[in-house]
């Protein structure tokens, strides 16, 4: 049975409306401390990936030189920036690179959606002429994981979120 013109006009006032709302978001704060066990400047990337491990988003990348993004293996592979030239199309904020001991500490919105439902937070690392450490931490996003550190493998000491 065809729409009448004023039902179709309703359905398309509706969805625009719904586009419309806003995306319910937390308020997180991020802090990462680097080991102390390496000298120069660490890139490292903080993003969150489903409870399968596929990609969901980029929330930082520290250290702006975009050839070294293909080090942050993982996080490389998984936006499936690998074999391309497009990492500058990642999302995500982009920051200094990271220097052995330093406490870095970012406030950043993040979907309610990601809370409590077997999503993870995850730091990748390299350090030029050095090791790269893809997932050198890792902690999952639930309420009862705010303000506990998760312990890096590498250039990583500890990633920490707080509600």
């Amino acid at each position: 049975m065809p729409r009448s013109p004023v039902t179709h006009g309703l359905a398309a006032l509706a969805a625009l409306m719904v586009s419309a709302l806003p995306v319910l978001a937390r308020e997180v704060r991020l802090t990462t401390t680097m080991a102390r066990n390496f000298i120069g400047g660490a890139y490292a990337v903080v993003y969150v990936v489903d409870a399968e491990g596929k990609y969901a988003q980029t929330v930082h990348v520290f250290g702006t030189t975009q050839r070294y993004y293909s080090h942050l293996r993982n996080w490389y592979r998984a936006t499936g920036l690998a074999g391309s030239d497009r990492a500058a199309e990642a999302d995500g904020r982009s920051g200094a690179s990271l220097r052995r001991g330093q406490v870095a500490e970012l406030t950043v919105e993040l979907a309610d959606a990601l809370f409590d439902l077997g999503y993870v937070l995850r730091i990748d690392s390299t350090l030029y002429e050095g090791r790269d450490y893809g997932t050198d931490a890792e902690v999952p996003l639930v309420s009862a994981a705010s303000g506990v550190p998760a312990e890096g493998r590498g250039y990583v000491k500890s990633l920490r979120f707080d509600l």
